[in-house]
């Protein structure tokens, strides 16, 4: 289990003893705020957190399509990105909930939080919205006086708890639904179980320290069992995502971007092969690596959940504010994240926002008594940040325009050449007569079928867009593509 050394929390169990298995875990605020704050994390970050976290001994988990979409910025050389920051930002994703999640009993993510500074003398002691500077750089100049904006502050989540309160308690379910603790809703478990006696069950305290934790955001994509898998030590054979069977959302606004990628297909069982694109569906694929998972899950999900953390989504929508939820405002934070300004390129194709900058500030001091907080508006608080790092500056997209790239179907992306399609296509022992382009416009509902394979498949390209492969085969036809 956990290192004796760092922090760990309690995790009540309840185990059905002719099983083996979880029937339900008691919790506290502690355990249940890091299991929603799940739903905050960066794609990217669950990508790479999994990928230093996995014990080497173990099959690699993959997510989908993502593994080889991170792998792919990671190895794609700086000079097809703007900027060499550009491929930083997208390898080492920000969370835009990290104030809150700073409070979190165990936080897994290992970014550290963005550093900001004011003025060293507090020439705007008056403190409002409207003349407070702030800037991501010590040495940068206050607008006010001529003196440095050197003095570091932090953002303060007030209050305790993260996102539930304090002394509230809650029942989980094996696959991770979170429910208020009654006795109502122990029971209702205990008849979807089947379980008719209540001698059979056993109670247990399980120590959970971060690698646990890590651990159960991996099975919570992979298992149906994942309280199980991590307090009792199941062993799960398949290292492959079950395949979601959720709707997808089609509320989404239309009048979307739209990008034109051309595909070359098996015209024998109708399966893409490989895209050959320009850098505009490259920077949207590599936009999902920013996009924080209750994001996506918010895009595919409606009303029916197939994976675990689905279901911690679920469970936050149905949960009640006030009681259960400490605010509208971070219930919000969970259901739909939004994205810090800088990871906003010009070709996303969802309806994604920009992360609201109303925050805390508290003054960090080193020797002195004087404490103060402010409250900063939103729009204020950007037209204030004064020179930025580079690192949180993006304008555009995030790769080099222009430059033509190779898409495989199962999301490795490199720099376009024929040679290297040619090594490929002969991987797969697929002959050239066998071979057929088209073109597809990716508009809305293409990037959401594309979205959910990623999440699910690694044949992202044929799962995402077979759909609409056979419906330009029905309506135009296509040539074979000369090859």
């Amino acid at each position: 289990m956990a290192d004796a050394k760092e922090t760990e929390i309690s995790l009540k169990v309840v185990i059905e003893r002719d099983t083996k298995k979880i029937v339900f875990a008691e919790a506290n605020s502690d355990f249940v705020d890091i299991l929603f704050s799940f739903l905050t994390l960066p794609m990217g970050t669950i990508v790479r957190l999994l990928a230093n976290g996995s014990d080497p001994s173990h099959e690699k988990v993959n997510i989908g399509g993502f593994n080889n979409l991170y792998e792919s910025v990671a190895n794609l050389d700086a000079m097809y990105f703007r900027t060499k920051e550009c491929q930083d930002m997208l390898l080492r994703t920000r969370n835009s909930a990290e104030v809150q999640c700073q409070n979190l009993k165990i936080n897994i993510d290992d970014m550290k939080p963005i550093q900001y500074f004011i003025c060293e003398y507090l020439c705007s002691k008056t403190w409002n919205s409207s003349n407070t500077h702030l800037s991501t750089c010590s040495s940068a100049r206050c607008k006010n006086c001529p003196y440095l904006l050197n003095r570091a502050i932090h953002f303060d989540a007030m209050g305790e708890g993260v996102f539930v309160p304090k002394t509230s308690s809650f029942v989980i379910s094996d696959d991770l639904h979170v429910i208020p603790n009654n006795l109502t809703s122990t029971l209702g478990i205990l008849e979807s179980r089947g379980i008719k006696d209540f001698a059979t069950l056993e109670e247990n305290t399980m120590k959970l320290g971060s690698s646990e934790i890590l651990h159960l955001l991996e099975r919570s994509f992979l298992s149906e069992t994942p309280l199980s898998d991590i307090c009792l030590g199941k062993k799960w054979i398949s290292s492959q995502i079950p395949a979601i069977q959720s709707p997808i959302r089609t509320e989404c606004s239309d009048g979307a971007k739209e990008i034109k990628v051309k595909v070359y297909v098996q015209k024998s069982i109708n399966k893409i092969l490989l895209a050959h694109c320009s850098e505009d569906f490259i920077d949207f694929l590599f936009s999902l690596l920013p996009v924080p998972l209750g994001k996506l899950i918010s895009l595919l999900t409606k009303d029916h959940e197939s994976l675990s953390i689905e279901n911690i989504y679920q469970s936050v929508l149905e949960l009640n504010v006030g009681e259960y939820l400490k605010s509208q405002q971070l219930k919000d934070m969970l259901l739909y994240p939004k994205l810090l300004s800088h990871y906003l390129c010009t070709n996303h194709i969802f309806p994604l926002e920009e992360a609201d900058s109303n925050k805390f500030l508290k003054q960090s001091t080193s020797g002195g008594s004087y404490d103060y907080s402010l409250t900063l508006d939103s729009t204020q608080a950007h037209k204030n940040l004064i020179d930025q790092s580079p690192n949180l500056k993006l304008e555009g997209g995030f790769v080099r325009w222009p430059t033509k790239f190779m898409v495989t179907d199962d999301l490795v992306v490199t720099p376009f050449s024929s040679m290297s399609c040619f090594t490929y296509l002969h991987s797969l022992k697929v002959p050239p007569d066998d071979i057929e382009e088209q073109v597809i416009d990716i508009g809305i509902h293409e990037a959401l079928h594309l979205l959910r394979a990623s999440l699910t498949s690694t044949s992202v390209l044929s799962n995402g867009l077979k759909f609409f492969i056979l419906k330009n085969l029905k309506q135009t036809g296509s040539k074979q593509a000369k090859v």
